[in-house]
């Protein structure tokens, strides 16, 4: 980041005050880059992060996610607003929901969405920085969304801050609906700086959030604070799924910044507020780019998911064009022998063409047929690759990644042998192993117009994919 440009003055410039032309700029500059995905959401300019209030509302999806427009940083945060009738295409709504109260004047963070008597409730976490020493001071808030998609916010905080022994760190609303309670999971952290997910409950879900209980995992290990926890239900078992910053790694090897992690279990006991039967805590992704998962339990049976293809804390290429982040293909889970899995929805093989994929063609489909022992999958261009690899000796999967002008980066795993599938989008990609028990997500920034796939031990099958 450019600290010279993006002073405090810019990063928290409420939207009404930047100069139109500064998008404009943006717009053109963007145009002429070379690493923007087709088929995964994406940014028009600026930043995209967290998904949010990820619902099925009015006969259509919604999907929103955090975002700063006038540039590739962790500026002054807003809800943007996409819809789709089949969780593939979707529509950018031009009616944000931006920051414009004084209890969410430095930001409009991450939240949920549910449908309650034919309207969408939001709820979020407002951020403000008060006193001279800018302490953080969060707020619950609410808001309410008609099906013409116009967001009207409530006159009061749902929660006016954190409760005693919580530190500012308190955010990110999950709401869900449990007999004659709608219950909201929270993200906190503790002034002895521990993570750990809080419950509130109420009747009436623009009032009356009152403090229920601590979420009981069955571990302790959850960092110094438990971002973006969503709960769902699927196959007759709860899975928890949340991102535990600075979990310990000895008791939970992850590589990335901060860990995407999930805990299955067989029941959520809601009078004492915990898991039953709760597995350990395993990673959501073996992945370099992938956090901030949010889940829907689908008017359809089906649990839905959708995570931010990036990482708090870090930075990436595409952010000298002016953008950064994406948000996953939206997947469909199940709990199988305990794991979880995670696919790709039905819908997306409307965008897998019949005809085969060549060099130059940057959204593939790749399917590895089963093999026996080891294979080598290699996307190459010049100065850039991605080398997936599997050594049966030692049950190891390993993933290599070189990003034009950067280092290699590694991920490594135990897993079984199995087919792959390989979804490449340009310079993002979605790797799913042993049916989606397996996943691996993350940005490929290559420095050409084509990337080569080569093979070995396996056969492998190429297949062009539609754009949005």
């Amino acid at each position: 980041m450019d600290t010279k440009y993006w002073n405090i003055d810019r990063l928290g410039r409420l939207y009404k005050d930047w100069d139109p032309k500064v998008l404009k700029e943006l717009e053109t500059k963007i145009a002429k880059s070379h690493w923007r995905p087709g088929y995964h959401i994406t940014t028009k300019t600026g930043l995209l992060n967290d998904p949010n209030g990820f619902s099925y509302f009015n006969n259509q999806w919604h999907l929103f996610y955090q975002a700063f427009p006038y540039g590739a940083v962790h500026g002054l945060k807003s809800w943007q607003h996409m819809v789709s009738d089949d969780l593939v295409h979707w529509k950018f709504i031009d009616k944000p929901m931006v920051p414009d109260l004084s209890s969410d004047r430095n930001g409009c963070y991450s939240g949920s969405a549910i449908n309650v008597d034919g309207k969408l409730f939001l709820m979020y976490t407002g951020n403000t920085f008060e006193g001279e020493e800018m302490a953080r001071h969060p707020y619950q808030l609410g808001a309410w969304m008609d099906n013409d998609n116009n967001i009207s916010k409530l006159d009061h905080p749902l929660i006016e801050s954190e409760p005693a022994g919580v530190t500012g760190h308190f955010r990110d609303p999950q709401v869900i609906k449990h007999g004659e309670y709608y219950y909201a999971f929270l993200g906190a952290q503790t002034v002895d700086n521990n993570g750990e997910i809080l419950t509130y409950r109420t009747k009436k879900v623009d009032d009356g959030w009152k403090l229920y209980k601590k979420l009981d995992l069955g571990t302790d290990n959850l960092g110094y604070m438990a971002e973006c926890p969503n709960v769902g239900f699927i196959d007759g078992k709860v899975v928890v799924i949340f991102c535990p910053q600075g979990a310990d790694k000895h008791e939970f090897h992850y590589d990335n910044v901060h860990p995407n992690a999930y805990i299955v279990a067989d029941d959520l006991d809601f009078e004492e507020m915990k898991l039953i039967n709760p597995s350990e805590m395993k990673q959501l992704d073996e992945g370099f780019d992938y956090y901030a998962t949010q889940v829907l339990n689908a008017p359809d049976g089906r649990l839905l998911s959708v995570g931010w293809i990036g990482l708090p804390d870090t930075e990436y290429l595409s952010d000298q064009e002016g953008w950064e982040g994406e948000l996953s293909m939206v997947r469909e889970l199940h709990i199988e022998h305990g794991d979880l899995t995670q696919r790709p929805v039905q819908e997306f093989k409307q965008l897998i063409e019949e005809d085969e994929a060549s060099d130059t063609d940057l959204q593939k489909h790749i399917e590895a047929a089963p093999f026996d022992e080891h294979f080598n999958l290699n996307l190459e261009s010049e100065d850039s690759y991605l080398r997936l690899s599997y050594d049966e000796s030692d049950q190891e999967w390993t993933l290599k990644r070189k990003n034009v002008g950067q280092e290699v980066s590694i991920r490594t795993f135990k897993g079984e042998a199995s087919s792959v599938d390989f979804y490449l989008d340009n310079t993002v990609f979605e790797i799913y192993i042993l049916g989606g028990k397996i996943t691996m997500t993350g940005q490929f920034f290559h420095d050409g117009d084509e990337v080569r796939v080569n093979s070995e031990n396996m056969s492998v099958k190429q297949n062009k994919m539609s754009n949005m």
